[in-house]
């Protein structure tokens, strides 16, 4: 994993407070039954904060899972069996809650697998993974990588250094030559960003001012200042979106000429609500854009269903980005039982996933190597894709030849490099 969108994380923990650690070594390699299992149907539940705190930047994952669901029931299920996510959990943002409502999945529901996570403080993960239960969900904390039954997007694996090369490649882009980064004082902010401040140096651009102790809620216009008497030319932010449209904001009112990159706020109701001083930013992703199915008809197949069935069955989500992590856990979940067949489970599940070294959610991101992706950020290419705010709408950027959307690179550079056989757009 090279990146979460760590303005959710942050505020997190800026709001509630650090969670307990999880981490335990005796983690199942998964159950040798099938819970939840019938002739005709597989029962699963989700655990997502519905309605606590944050509850916008987590509760969509179940609307992409239910969406994936109906698309594979409407084609007759898997292997005759129907997905059924019977019991879908409000965790309300606590990491207690969120313990004894896994435990209540897993000892009194009987459910298969947990598929949607979507939660600041995965209290249950460790309770999860010690009962060998296929858990598939947002990542955004190390909890994730508490044994092998447990898959997050893009990998299981927090590592903050691997973007570097991609923001590195951003400021060459844009030609800056002064560089500002800003994080909040929270160990997960201030680490994104310190890791992304020490690759671009070690890449030979110049860092000329760092504020990794931001306060949540504070006043930007001394950093502007401090932004302004260093040249800045392109800042680079790890805040959440009201941090986000209060340095833009700042940085309008006091004429400072700065490229913005951003870390989080691809959200076309926030573009629409901050048009203005959205206008130019640049936003790093780590997924086929949604507007490369308009700007590149035909090449990209998978974000081209994702956004029809996505409008069929839940029109209201279709353009969320967590709903889109909903729908490629539900994916990886559904090519785990198709891998294994009728004979189904749960550590069946799991070692047909863990076999796998190329799932891409069928088109939607690059490449995951699931033989390691529970411990490492692997060897790379590390991949992202760019959007830009123009106008009121988003808009890909620094699209490589062939119109791949995907700008990869090998470790310590930030010259683009082949992208790996498989994806998306290759």
């Amino acid at each position: 994993m090279t990146r979460i969108r760590w303005g959710f994380v942050v505020l997190a923990v800026a709001l509630l407070g650090a969670a307990c650690s999880n981490a335990t070594s005796r983690a199942s390699n998964g159950g040798s039954g099938a819970p939840g299992v019938t002739s005709k149907s597989i029962t699963v539940g989700s655990i997502a904060n519905v309605t606590g705190p944050l509850s916008s930047d987590f509760a969509p994952l179940v609307n992409g899972v239910e969406a994936y669901f109906s698309m594979v029931n409407a084609d007759g299920g898997v292997d005759g069996r129907r997905l059924d996510l019977a019991y879908q959990t409000d965790d309300q943002g606590s990491s207690t809650t969120d313990l004894t409502l896994a435990q209540k999945l897993v000892e009194q529901d009987h459910v298969f697998a947990v598929v949607g996570v979507g939660t600041p403080f995965f209290g249950g993960a460790s309770y999860l993974a010690h009962q060998g239960v296929p858990v598939f969900g947002y990542m955004v904390s190390s909890d994730w990588s508490d044994g092998p039954t447990l898959f997050g997007v893009n990998g299981s694996f927090l590592a903050y250094s691997t973007n570097s090369m991609s923001d590195a490649y951003v400021a060459r882009q844009l030609h800056a030559t002064s560089i500002a980064v800003i994080a909040y004082s929270v160990p997960q902010s201030a680490a994104a960003c310190q890791a992304a401040a020490s690759g671009m140096r070690v890449l030979g651009l110049n860092v000329s001012f760092e504020d990794l102790n931001f306060a949540f809620g504070s006043d930007p216009t001394a950093d502007v200042l401090q932004m302004e008497a260093h040249g800045v030319d392109l800042v680079l932010t790890c805040l959440d979106i009201t941090g986000n449209v209060a340095f833009a904001r700042t940085i309008s009112q006091y004429g400072l000429t700065a490229h913005q990159l951003w870390l989080n706020g691809y959200d076309r109701s926030t573009l629409q609500q901050y048009g203005g001083l959205m206008n130019g930013v640049i936003l790093s992703l780590q997924n086929v854009p949604f507007e490369a199915v308009s700007a590149f008809p035909g090449k990209y197949a998978g974000m081209e269903t994702y956004l029809r069935e996505m409008n069929r069955y839940q029109p209201g989500y279709a353009y969320n980005e967590i709903a889109l992590d909903g729908w490629i856990n539900a994916a990886q979940f559904v090519a785990g039982l198709r891998a294994v067949g009728r004979d189904l489970t749960q550590a069946k599940l799991v070692a047909a996933i863990n076999k796998t070294s190329d799932f891409t959610a069928d088109g939607l991101i690059p490449p995951v190597d699931w033989t390691r992706a529970h411990t490492s950020a692997g060897l790379g290419p590390f991949c992202s894709t760019y959007v830009e705010a123009v106008h009121g709408r988003f808009v890909p950027e620094f699209v490589q030849p062939g119109d791949q959307v995907f700008a990869c690179f090998a470790q310590a550079s930030d010259t683009p490099v082949v992208p790996l056989p498989g994806t998306p757009g290759a």
